[in-house]
């Protein structure tokens, strides 16, 4: 592990409100290396928030408390794979009780009933410096280190390996980072997408904000964000899969709770609401463009024209070849 004092400055530097943010920011470096060494990410793709940070971003303003991946384990969508049992099961038998680097890994037991989903979700508790778990470690709130799984399938295009983004405390770690399989950019902003539609949390528009720094094919986006939204419904219950004209009704600086987001930024690279909206509605104009196709899956609520959707994913197949 790190220096103490390393650690303290890279804290002091961050410019969060939330100190506990940017260790974890830390640790799930350390964390993402053994997954990489124990072969569990040849079956994952990296995903989320923390994947906008440590390999997507430009000038990375937010943090995250959680690795987010999705289940890559098939050649076809139908194909079983890897379970979440046995997923938990391999990181069990990598992590839980294990010191890598002066990190010492515990993981809560999830019962049965949790691996019956379609999120494998394992809080992985970590002890540094020499620090061993005591009594009633389980309780402990401010050395965890969510991991997170989703095996809502399929993925639309091909996974890729990509280095983690340089960060300048990297020289002080006692490995090099290796590459991690991430989802393609269109697709995985495609998946956030999905997600402003569907709620209404404020880190959404700003990791799309975030993502319209990017240069990306909007004609591949586009598609990809129906396809998902297509796919999973979520807890959404509105009339369709996707409306363009409610998603950007909804974006508007009133509509969110920016009190817990702000404490995520870093100071120097906190927008101001309104200008983020604007932004992100500008950024996001052609989701209003949508095809024939597009609009009849956006319509079909009960998910009954899987041609379509195939008609379309393969379209976007080979506009990504």
């Amino acid at each position: 592990m790190i220096p103490d004092t390393v650690l303290a400055r890279i804290v002091q530097s961050a410019g969060v409100g939330d100190a506990l943010l940017v260790r974890l920011d830390v640790l799930s470096v350390y964390l993402l290396e053994e997954l990489r060494q124990s072969g569990i990410l040849q079956h994952m793709c990296f995903k989320g928030g923390n994947s906008l940070r440590k390999i997507f971003a430009r000038r990375p303003s937010r943090f995250s408390r959680d690795l987010d991946f999705v289940d890559a384990s098939y050649h076809q969508a139908s194909d079983p794979g890897i379970t979440i049992e046995e997923y938990y099961l391999q990181l069990l038998e990598r992590l839980d009780s294990k010191t890598y680097h002066d990190i010492h890994w515990r993981l809560l037991p999830i019962n049965e009933e949790d691996l019956g989903g379609d999120t494998l979700h394992v809080d992985a508790h970590f002890f540094i410096y020499g620090r061993k778990p005591e009594e009633g470690w389980e309780k402990a709130k401010d050395n965890v280190l969510a991991f997170q799984c989703s095996f809502r399938r399929p993925i639309l295009l091909p996974p890729k390996l990509m280095p983690l983004r340089e960060e300048s405390w990297f020289k002080q770690l006692e490995f090099k980072p290796g590459e991690i399989p991430v989802l393609q950019l269109e697709e995985t902003i495609a998946e956030k997408i999905r997600a402003a539609f569907q709620r209404t949390n404020p880190r959404d528009v700003f990791d799309l904000y975030d993502y319209g720094q990017l240069v990306f094919d909007t004609n591949l986006l586009r598609p990809l964000a129906i396809l998902k939204c297509w796919q999973n419904r979520g807890l959404y219950t509105g009339p369709h899969n996707f409306n363009s004209e409610e998603f950007f009704a909804k974006l508007t600086a009133e509509a969110y709770n920016w009190d817990v987001l702000k404490a995520q930024v870093a100071k120097h690279a906190w927008v101001e609401p309104k200008q983020l909206v604007e932004s992100v509605r500008q950024r996001y104009a052609f989701l209003s463009n949508l095809s024939e196709i597009e609009l009849a899956l956006c319509a079909d609520r009960g998910q009954k024209r899987q041609d379509l959707h195939d008609d379309l994913w393969q379209s976007c197949k080979e506009m990504h070849s």
